[in-house]
């Protein structure tokens, strides 16, 4: 019955992954192949992981509590949850020549973010642009407006606290699947 039920989790595990991967096809490709968010996995974050890993990592947390909230009946505008998860912390990219200290970039590389997506999604809408703005809240005071805000912060907040305890933050997002997942995106394997 063990050997089951790991079988059967694994199985839904690569489902979600699959989902992830196709949802962040879908709605996150401008962000991705983006030179700045290659430029994400080379700036170090919350000690062992980089940008670019905690910003899957969020994207990841963020898609998959929305297919468990759309079990409940709660449908949640998945292309700003991946839009603003993927954009929430490109603004921390150059930290140290932007920011003065730990505590103004964390004021500030939200507004940061919102600049960076106007770039990478000309078309952004302006729920999106308050996930990215607010996803600090209650350290900056920006509180979200929408329920995909709230989700955003919540999925930023756990990601952080598992990647700052040395935990993988999620099995998909380890470094080397990371890699994997963005290969497959840019090979256009999903999607």
């Amino acid at each position: 019955m063990i050997l089951m039920t790991a079988y059967f989790k694994k199985q839904m595990d690569k489902e979600s992954n699959r989902r992830i991967a196709a949802d962040i096809s879908a709605y996150g490709k401008e962000v991705i192949d983006s030179e700045l968010f290659r430029k994400a996995f080379a700036q170090k974050h919350h000690t062992n992981t980089t940008v670019g890993e905690h910003t899957l990592n969020v994207t990841a947390a963020a898609l998959r509590m929305c297919y468990a909230l759309e079990k409940t009946g709660l449908r949640l505008d998945k292309r700003a949850v991946t839009i603003g998860a993927l954009c929430h912390d490109l603004g921390i990219i150059g930290r140290y020549e932007k920011f003065e200290n730990n505590r103004i970039c964390c004021r500030l590389h939200p507004i940061d973010s919102v600049r960076i997506s106007r770039k990478l999604v000309p078309e952004i809408d302006h729920k999106t642009e308050e996930i990215i703005r607010c996803h600090m809240w209650p350290l900056n005071g920006w509180m979200p407006t929408s329920a995909e805000g709230y989700l955003i912060t919540v999925a930023d907040k756990y990601s952080s606290i598992r990647e700052l305890l040395y935990r993988p933050a999620l099995p998909l997002l380890r470094h080397e699947t990371a890699g994997m997942i963005l290969g497959a995106l840019v090979c256009g394997a999903v999607g």
